[in-house]
């Protein structure tokens, strides 16, 4: 656009040149046009090379901001890369992670069946250990209390008939002495009826004998009873003690079998509580396991 503004002044200047009569131009304006044209080429000139400094100063400017950015550009995409190479390694460790986690829960999911079996197993034996505790426990007091009831009553049985037996003893010794005494005197009342005649003095005297030695008799006759029905009940008493020393031995041979017997029980409901968290455990541990797995994907 420049040249053709420059091309219409030159054109403008030209129709305006004076001329000569002899045809032509007149040369003192002609230079003076040329003298001015240079000038004015000469400013355009100098803006030029101004405008191509200040390109080139520009050009310069972006290729040392490109260079600049092709650099940070090139350290952008190098770290971009080793990210990604770091990333993907990351990855790959996360994959065999996986595998490894799902490897591990296919060996756990076996393991906790197993332990599992084997809970259930112990939970079983131990139901059966209880009920076959108890049945053995309530038989054998069936049985012992059976014995003792029998035992108890053989023993009053013997003491009643040892007390029966020892008053009737007791009864056929004071009738036997009573008989043997009333016999004594019988003979000594028809001996001092015989003598009566020849000596009442005499009489007298046999007849106080008679009856001191009765009365002697009699008395030991009872101190004899008294001694057989003391010794009886002195049986009877140790028979007795004995029979209680038994009872209280039994009681006490009871009293700690079913101490053992709850001992047992509560040993086994102690080992199925134990059973019952460790197979709670295991559960929850197994779940949280697989949750991690399954985050981690």
């Amino acid at each position: 656009m420049a040249k053709q503004v420059e091309d219409v002044v030159t054109d403008d200047r030209v129709e305006s040149l004076k001329t000569v009569k002899f045809g032509g131009y007149d040369k003192a304006s002609v230079d003076y046009y040329i003298d001015e044209l240079k000038e004015k080429h000469n400013k355009e000139v100098e803006e030029l090379k101004a405008n191509v400094n200040k390109l080139s100063e520009a050009v310069l400017s972006l290729k040392t901001m490109r260079e600049v950015n092709m650099t940070e550009s090139s350290k952008t995409i190098e770290t971009l890369k080793k990210t990604n190479s770091e990333q993907e390694s990351e990855i790959e460790s996360l994959k065999e992670q996986i595998n490894a986690y799902k490897q591990r829960e296919l060996e756990n999911a076996g393991r906790y069946e197993s332990i599992s079996r084997t809970l259930l197993e112990a939970r079983e034996s131990a139901d059966a250990l209880i009920a076959q505790t108890e049945k053995e426990c309530t038989d054998k007091k069936n049985t012992i209390t059976a014995e003792l009831e029998a035992y108890e009553t053989d023993v009053k049985e013997r003491c009643t008939k040892l007390q029966t037996d020892t008053e009737i003893q007791c009864q056929q010794m004071y009738d036997q002495t009573e008989a043997k005494c009333n016999s004594m005197k019988d003979e000594a009342y028809s001996e001092a009826e015989k003598t009566r005649n020849k000596s009442h003095a005499d009489a007298e005297a046999l007849s106080a004998k008679t009856d001191y030695e009765c009365k002697v008799m009699r008395e030991e006759a009872q101190k004899d009873a008294a001694n057989t029905r003391n010794a009886a009940t002195d049986d009877a008493t140790r028979l007795r003690n004995n029979v209680k020393k038994e009872c209280e031995s039994v009681s006490r041979y009871m009293s700690d079998l079913l101490s053992s017997l709850d001992n047992v029980i509560s040993a086994c409901a102690s080992t199925k509580d134990v059973a019952d968290k460790a197979f709670t455990g295991l559960k929850s541990e197994a779940t949280a396991m697989v949750s991690d797995a399954e985050d981690a994907q």
